[in-house]
């Protein structure tokens, strides 16, 4: 998975779930310490993500309008946007990195969550693997093929090389006891380090003790334990991993759209509903599939991201970013008009005064009539455009220029 980049961020992550399960001592506990600690150490980067999306959201209502202007050129509409996010010095994909990092960091911790003999118990890997060993299936030839047995209480080689292999034999450790000890007891004394039979073997039992949840193991499968009418109490677990998903989900799409009403992309309806509806059922599915508690870590995942997102919004809130930005455009476009007046009462008094003057001049009445008026005719023009430039909607006011510099 990941190119083993989550096995290789397991190695601290796992030394860091150590840590925290000696001062607890409760493995969910633990694993709900470590996923808060490390959502805290990618918050910057939650929080540059969410900076970005506020951005976004300031330029809406400049989207619309060139949206509005553009509704029938779709080439001219992508120029000007893409224009706008330029000049504006917003990125439409800057918020993906800090995204990716911190998909790849949660499948570091998944892989921690896979493996508790390893990151947990600091078990040596040959000590699990000869454990795993003495809990194999018997086999039997077939056609040429090896073929398993099914024994109760033993792992098929299936389970025994699987991604789950450390969680499936602590479900049968206990009825295996003494062959995992007589297994074990054949390995050197250097690879034990010190360690006996006896005492891997307990460690085994306390991390297997952490997963019981009312009466069940956690290391079942919701969908294959067994209990009444099919139905059994390990079925919580993926129902508050959907519900949990779905708060998630609400929450972020929720204040995704109140930023950017009235500016969606295209497509953007659908993606909204893919990660609405989707993914709470992808982390049902999921959750109904793996081992309870690697649920147990989804639903706490789900819970840290809800009051994430909560903390994010109360920093740099998209809605109030992007009512900000309607209100000083409003007050742009009123200052610009009140400038437009000034400018427009200005040159009628000019004019008074050009007309006052005339008339009392009297012999070289044509002569000061015509210089002042040629004079004041190309300031009328430059006081014109000025005005016009300024009354222009922000996101299209270079337009004129732009296309004439294109003609040239």
């Amino acid at each position: 998975m990941l190119f083993g980049l989550d096995q290789i961020l397991a190695v601290p992550l796992g030394y860091l779930l150590w840590f925290i399960y000696r001062f607890v001592g409760n493995y969910f506990v633990a694993i709900f310490l470590l996923t808060l600690l490390v959502r805290a150490a990618s918050f910057p980067l939650a929080l540059k993500s969410q900076k970005m999306q506020a951005d976004r959201a300031r330029l809406a209502p400049r989207l619309e309008r060139i949206q509005k202007k553009y509704a029938q050129d779709k080439k001219k509409l992508q120029e000007k946007q893409m224009a706008l996010y330029e000049k504006e010095g917003v990125s439409l994909t800057g918020g993906c990195l800090p995204m990716v990092i911190q998909m790849v960091v949660l499948f570091g911790i998944i892989a921690v969550i896979y493996a508790p003999l390893t990151h947990l118990s600091r078990i040596p890997t040959p000590v699990i693997n000869a454990s795993l060993s003495a809990v194999a299936q018997p086999t039997k030839q077939v056609d040429g093929k090896t073929v398993d047995i099914k024994t109760e209480n033993k792992l098929s080689s299936q389970d025994r090389k699987g991604y789950y292999k450390e969680l499936r034999l602590l479900m049968v450790a206990k009825e295996n006891k003494n062959e995992i000890i007589t297994s074990i007891n054949k390995l050197d004394d250097n690879v034990l380090k010190g360690s006996s039979a006896e005492q891997y073997y307990d460690k085994m039992k306390n991390v297997r003790n952490n997963f019981n949840f009312f009466g069940k193991t956690l290391l079942e499968q919701p969908w294959n334990s067994k209990g009444f009418g099919g139905i059994n109490v390990l079925w919580i677990i993926p129902l508050f991993s959907w519900l949990t998903a779905f708060a998630s989900s609400f929450l972020s799409m929720k204040f995704m759209n109140v930023a950017q009403s009235g500016a969606n992309q295209p497509g953007q309806g659908c993606q909204n509903n893919t990660m609405l509806l989707v993914m709470p059922l992808f982390s049902l599915f999921i959750a109904f599939t793996v081992p309870g508690g690697v649920g147990i870590y989804w639903i706490s995942s789900n819970i840290i991201a809800v009051v994430q997102t909560f903390i994010l919004n109360k920093i740099y809130n998209p809605a109030k970013i992007r009512a900000q930005a309607e209100q000083e455009y409003q007050e742009r476009r009123r200052q610009k008009r009140e400038d437009k007046k000034r400018l427009a009462e200005a040159r009628a008094r000019e004019n008074a005064e050009l007309n006052a003057m005339n008339q009392k001049s009297g012999k070289g009445k044509k002569q000061s009539k015509r210089a002042p008026a040629s004079q004041n005719s190309g300031k009328k023009k430059a006081e014109d455009a000025a005005a016009d430039q300024t009354d222009k909607p922000d996101g299209v006011e270079n337009e004129e220029s732009d296309e004439t510099n294109s003609r040239s």
